[in-house]
């Protein structure tokens, strides 16, 4: 006997799945004497015996009622009524192989005398049909009138305790096979085999494993339900040091073998090495059949792998394997969740080819599928078509109107939902409200969520995850934060999508102790050891000043990937740390990680920050050939960066010209940011004359156009939809923002209502360093903010003095600015560092500047 790989649950359809079966004990009602007196049944001393038993005495006898029939019948009666017991039963298997189930039981229970072929033949007419509960019942009244089972028959009923997970009657029956000696011999496997899987899907492990320890023989089947035992509670290791040992003892794993490990290692998400078992099942000459390829395609589904389960389906057909309707139904949810309306459709012309388009599995994908890929039309028609309609179905449905932003409808259908019988679960409610939050409509979202109890459903943490996520998609930062403390009051447990979505409203210069106090909740609930995790934490810290804390979660993050590694490279290059960054990329290198575009970005960007012109340039002529990477918009952009940085003007626009791709912004603003620090106002001009074409309507190249205009005394030939905007009336406001005492303080250029004191304050200290006229500071030029004479103190000389007045000497002065600062505000910054003690962080678009000691991170390029 061979274990079946349990299917995926969430793709088998309801008329595919055995009825559920009551547990023993409230069904057997008064068995426990019954029970006891069949495991104390004495042993059968001859193998004649348990070919048939008779049916139990009659009541005057004194015979007891587990005594073994005699050998020959006695004489008189007995022999008169023997040809009606055999026509009877032989009846009861005509009518049960013509599935006439309950014309095979009226005459059972008419029977006068019912002996084990009797008993046998209704037995197994149940057992065949997976009706378990039947099973056992009749198997209790056969013990109860005397007649005790064979090796055969207690076989089946033995499947029929697992199916049920009867396990008290299953211990009473391998009680009994020990005594009846139905265990240790070569034709006694099938029985072992029954009782070890019985112990198995009963959850009784250790029983399983002692059991096949004492197994002196044993065959396929044996070794199917120990390794099916072993993935079912998550023994992976044990499950193929098994595989291993049973190769090894000369019997060969069949495809019932592979199928349990690859289903179960695919159910678990460890697709990798369920492809590895797929390569060893090929190479062993086993060829994958179709339950094979629908747990891989499957298992990639559940694991939002899309690609690679498309990739399977065909590997699935170029085999000629004939995929069946789960298998279909798994390709769709593929198309749908990388949104490939032209594959979808032609697998749903296959499913109208095979029959399957009218299932409910495979309707409900096509719902998704046209649903993501936004034929609302399709889907609705799909979704009308269906027959028996469940739950998942309308959930699709809704979700298909409320992603396409036709929430109107959804919600009809949602209230349509109750009037056709359908009870709507949590998933049709956090649909709704995250179609509600995603476009825009808080309050009704917020609405239906307060709603979810007041109609008996309970909200799960995925109901708080899509507040906490749209929170943060609207802007509302602080709103997601308190959302997640109430979560968290209300003990409810967050899970790694929740940090994933709150720790992004995170990652500024004023979140540190937020990034702090989500990191105490990522421990407190062992979650740090996600990978995503550990990298969003990373770029967390790394985004509000923490150099030491991004350090720290990549130091202890175990199962680092190619992210991580990039990840904390940026972190360095960030802080202005560009040698510790290459020395991060050689440690990846070591570690046998092979880097990707990003990871090569960001060393040529190290090799600028340092000044190594020839690194640079050997990394990128040679990435092609030692990496297999060819040259993108961003290693262009990071090659300006190296150049432009150096001095080398016109290298960098000549490496622009003859680049075999059109350039992009990056590539232009890289290039502006150089001929800026050099002072070149004609290559300046040229860069902003590029980017107004790439950004006809970006307020900020407008405004450089017009600086440079002046700055050059040239007329500027500006496209047709641009108009020159001298009158200030720009989309983005110049202000920057401080933290103090866990306070936000907003400053704008030009504020008038600020406070007198700080004014003052601010003028001695530019007077005590000597900077009581605006200058150039480095000689760099400045067109990105316009002079103090016309618009009055730069909101971040206001925001520095009011921190260093109001804040303690040793908390850090943390400022976000809306625009590039101008390098007078930046010689200032560097000059209070070092006269006050000071460490200030100040981030504006371009960089993030980190003044300590009269140093700036950026080194006064940015």
């Amino acid at each position: 006997m061979e274990l079946l790989p349990a299917p995926f649950p969430s793709l088998l359809s309801r008329h595919h799945q055995f009825p559920p079966q009551p547990h023993s004990k409230p069904r057997h009602g008064r068995l426990k004497e019954p029970i006891m007196a069949f495991a104390q049944a004495p042993p059968l001393p001859l193998p004649l015996q348990e070919a048939r038993s008779s049916s139990h005495s009659p009541r005057h006898r004194t015979r007891p009622p587990f005594q073994e029939p005699r050998t020959h019948p006695p004489p008189g009666p007995y022999l008169r009524s023997e040809p009606r017991i055999v026509s009877e039963t032989k009846l009861i298997t005509t009518h049960s192989c013509a599935e006439r189930l309950d014309d095979a039981r009226k005459v059972f229970d008419g029977m006068r005398r019912r002996d084990l072929l009797a008993w046998s033949a209704m037995i197994g007419a149940y057992a065949i049909r997976g009706m378990y509960s039947e099973v056992i019942q009749l198997t209790v009244r056969m013990v109860g009138e005397g007649v005790i089972p064979d090796r055969f028959l207690i076989t089946r009923v033995l499947q029929a305790c697992a199916y049920a997970e009867d396990l008290e009657l299953g211990v009473a029956l391998h009680s009994m096979a020990i005594r009846r000696g139905f265990m240790g011999r070569v034709r006694d496997v099938p029985v072992g085999n029954s009782v070890l899987a019985m112990y198995v899907k009963c959850g009784e492990l250790g029983h399983a494993r002692m059991l096949f320890e004492k197994m002196e023989q044993r065959d396929l089947g044996t070794w199917n339900s120990m390794i099916f035992g072993c993935c079912r509670f998550g023994e992976w290791e044990e499950a193929r040091r098994l595989l291993d040992h049973m190769r090894c003892e000369g019997t060969k794993p069949g495809v019932v073998t592979w199928n349990t490990l690859i289903s179960s290692y695919a159910r678990s998400g460890d697709l990798d090495v369920a492809m590895e078992l797929l390569e060893q099942m090929e190479e062993s000459g086993v060829d994958p059949d179709v339950v094979t390829w629908t747990s891989l395609v499957s298992g990639f589904v559940h694991s939002d792998r899309g690609d690679e389960a498309l990739q399977c389906f065909i590997r699935m057909r170029l085999a000629g394997v004939e995929p069946n309707g789960m298998t279909i139904a798994s390709a769709i949810s593929a198309c749908a969740s990388l949104k490939l309306l032209s594959q979808g459709m032609e697998l749903h012309c296959h499913a109208i080819k095979v029959g399957s388009v009218n299932n409910v599995l495979s309707g409900n994908s096509l719902v998704d599928m046209y649903g993501k890929c936004g034929e609302i039309v399709a889907a609705r028609r799909i979704f009308n078509e269906i027959p028996e309609k469940d739950i998942f179905s309308w959930n699709s449905m809704v979700a298909g109107y409320a992603q396409a932003g036709y929430c109107g409808k959804a919600y009809e259908l949602f209230c349509k939902m109750e009037n056709d019988g359908v009870r709507r679960n949590v998933i049709t409610w956090n649909i709704m409200i995250s179609g509600y939050i995603r476009n825009g409509d808080d309050e009704r979202a917020f609405e239906l969520f307060q709603m979810m109890e007041s109609y008996r459903v309970k909200r799960d943490t995925a109901s708080w995850n899509i507040l906490i996520a749209g929170s943060v998609h609207n802007g509302h930062f602080d709103r997601a934060l308190r959302i997640f403390r109430q979560m968290q009051s209300l003990l409810v447990r967050p899970d790694y999508i929740t940090i994933l979505s709150i720790i992004p409203a995170f990652a500024n210069l004023f979140a540190v102790w937020k990034v702090r106090e989500i990191h105490a909740c990522i421990f407190h609930h062992n979650l740090e050891m996600d990978g995503k995790i550990a990298n969003a934490l990373i770029n967390a810290y790394s985004k509000s000043g923490d150099l030491a804390g991004a350090c720290a979660v990549f130091d202890r993050h175990s199962s680092r990937n190619i992210i991580s590694w990039n990840c904390i490279i940026l972190t360095y290059l960030l802080h202005g740390f560009p040698n510790e960054a290459l020395d991060r990329f050689c440690q990846m290198k070591q570690k046998g990680v092979l880097p990707d575009h990003t990871t090569l970005t960001a060393v040529i960007k190290a090799y600028g920050l340092k000044g190594n012109i020839s690194e640079g340039k050997e990394i990128f002529l040679n990435m092609t050939r030692e990496y297999n990477i060819t040259p993108n918009l961003d290693h262009y952009a990071a090659m300006v960066h190296l150049l432009g940085r150096s001095g080398r003007l016109q290298e960098a626009y000549e490496l622009i010209d003859e680049m075999p791709l059109i350039p992009n912004s990056a590539v232009w603003e890289a290039f502006l940011t150089a001929a800026t620090v050099h002072g070149n106002v004609r290559l300046a001009y040229l860069a902003v004359r590029e980017l107004s074409l790439i950004q006809p309507r970006d307020p900020r190249i407008q405004r450089l156009l017009s600086d440079l205009q002046n700055l050059d005394g040239k007329f500027v030939d500006m496209p047709d939809m641009m108009v020159p905007n001298k009158g200030r009336e720009l989309d983005e406001v110049d202000s920057c923002s401080v933290e103090i005492k866990n306070k936000v303080y907003l400053f704008s250029r030009g504020d008038n209502f600020v406070l007198e004191h700080t004014i003052a304050e601010l003028k001695l200290m530019m007077i005590q360093m000597g900077l009581s006229v605006p200058n150039n500071g480095n000689g760099t030029l400045d067109v990105e903010e316009e002079t103090e004479e016309v618009t009055g103190i730069h909101c971040e000389k206001l925001a520095i003095a009011f921190a260093v007045s109001n804040s303690p000497h040793f908390r850090s002065i943390r400022i976000i600015k809306t625009v590039r600062m101008c390098s007078h505000c930046h010689n200032f910054a560097k000059l209070v560092s070092e006269k006050y003690g000071r460490q200030i962080l100040i981030k504006d678009p371009n960089c993030l500047h980190k003044f300590e000691g009269g140093k700036c991170s950026c080194e006064d390029y940015w």
